[in-house]
C-alpha cells in the first residue's frame, strides 16, 4: 500500500509541473453517451479511411484513419500521458470508429464531430496552436503511438466492440446496462482503484436553493424542508446513483448529473448553509476504459494490450490489416 501511495504521489507531483495546455481536458471527456445497436454479423469491419460529418458546417470530409485517430487522441487524452496509454487510446478510438461505421452503413457519413454522439475531434493545426513550443514533440509522440498500433482492433466474438472510455472512474468501472440500459458482455465492472489517486477524482458543485428549484421545476414538485428533499436512492455495483427520490419522485441519477453539470453520476449531496452541495467522484460515464487508469497502468509497466484487455472484459486485441 505504501508503495502504491508513493507512486501515486510521484505521478501527482510530476503532473503539477506539466504544461497546462497539454493537461487540459476537452469539455467532453467520455466517448459517446447515447444509445447503441448491435452491429450486423459480418467479418471484421476494418477501414483505412472514414467519412466525417462536421455538425457545424454540415460538410462531410473523407480522411485517412491515421488523420482521424490523431484528431481523436489529441482531443481526448492529455499528450503527456504515457505512450502505452496513448496507444491504448488510439486502438480504442479506431475500434469505436469501426463500430460506428458499421452502425451507419447506408448513410453519407461514418461518424460525426458531435462529441455527444461520437468522439471528440480536433485538427493538427488547432493542437499545434494550443501546444505552442511543445507541439512538435507532442504531435510526434501521438503519431508514433498511432503508427505502432496501426491495424489493431479490439474484438469480441470476431467483431469490433463499442470501445467507450471515460476520464476517471470512481474506483471501479460501470456496467453498460446500469448506465445505458443495454447489456454488452465486455462492458462490465472492473477494478480501477488507481483512479482515486487522480487530482481530479473528487469535485464539488454548490447549487443555491433557487437554482435547485428552477432546475427541477419540470421534474418534480418540491415541498417541505430543503434538508428533507432527498430520500431513498439506488446505486450501481460501482457506486453511481441509478435513481434517487426527491420529494417522493424517483429521478434518474444521470438526469441529476445533467441538470447540475456534475462530472459523474457517482455523487453525494448535502444541504448546508442554504446550498445543495454535491460531492462527485470520478469524471465521465464510467463505462469501459478509464483514461487515467490506463496512464497509471502504463506507468506501472503494462503495455497497451494489457490495458485494453483489462478494461474490456473477454476481448482480444487483434491485428486486422
Amino acid at each position: 500500500m505504501k508503495k502504491i501511495l508513493f507512486s501515486g504521489l510521484i505521478i501527482l507531483a510530476v503532473m503539477l509541473l506539466m504544461p497546462l495546455a497539454v493537461l487540459e481536458r476537452p469539455e467532453q471527456v467520455s466517448a459517446w453517451t447515447g444509445g447503441y445497436a448491435e452491429i450486423p454479423d459480418a467479418p471484421l469491419a476494418a477501414s483505412d479511411s472514414f467519412r466525417i460529418l462536421d455538425t457545424t458546417s454540415g460538410e462531410v470530409t473523407e480522411m485517412t484513419a491515421e488523420e482521424y485517430i490523431f484528431g481523436v487522441v489529441a482531443a481526448e487524452m492529455p499528450a503527456l500521458y504515457d505512450t502505452e496509454a496513448l496507444k491504448a487510446q488510439a486502438v480504442a478510438a479506431y475500434t469505436f470508429a469501426c463500430y460506428r461505421r458499421a452502425e451507419n452503413t447506408g448513410k453519407s457519413y461514418d461518424l460525426t464531430t458531435d462529441h455527444t454522439t461520437d468522439q471528440s475531434f480536433t485538427t493538427e493545426e488547432a493542437v499545434r496552436e494550443k501546444w505552442g513550443d511543445g507541439a512538435d514533440e507532442y504531435c510526434e509522440k501521438i503519431k508514433k503511438a498511432i503508427e505502432e498500433t496501426k491495424g489493431c482492433m479490439i474484438t469480441f466474438d470476431g467483431k469490433p466492440i463499442l470501445a467507450v472510455y471515460h476520464a476517471i472512474s470512481s474506483g471501479m468501472t460501470e456496467a453498460c446496462e446500469d448506465i445505458w440500459g443495454g447489456k454488452l458482455e465486455y462492458l462490465t465492472p472492473v477494478s480501477s482503484l488507481c483512479d482515486k489517486l487522480s487530482p481530479d477524482y473528487i469535485s464539488t458543485v454548490s447549487v443555491t436553493v433557487d437554482e435547485f428549484k428552477k432546475a427541477l421545476s419540470e421534474e418534480c414538485e418540491l415541498s417541505g424542508s430543503e434538508s428533507d428533499y432527498f430520500g431513498r436512492e439506488e446505486r450501481t455495483e460501482s457506486g453511481s446513483v441509478k435513481t434517487v427520490e426527491i420529494c417522493g419522485t424517483e429521478i434518474n441519477g444521470s438526469r441529476i448529473r445533467s441538470l447540475f453539470s456534475l462530472r459523474s453520476s457517482n455523487f453525494e449531496v448535502e444541504y448546508s448553509g442554504g446550498n445543495f452541495v454535491f460531492t462527485v467522484y470520478g469524471y465521465g460515464h464510467g463505462v469501459g476504459m478509464s483514461q487515467y487508469g490506463a496512464d497509471y497502468m502504463a506507468k506501472q509497466g503494462s503495455d497497451y494490450r494489457e490495458i485494453l484487455t483489462h478494461y474490456y472484459s473477454g476481448c482480444k486485441v487483434e491485428k486486422v490489416f
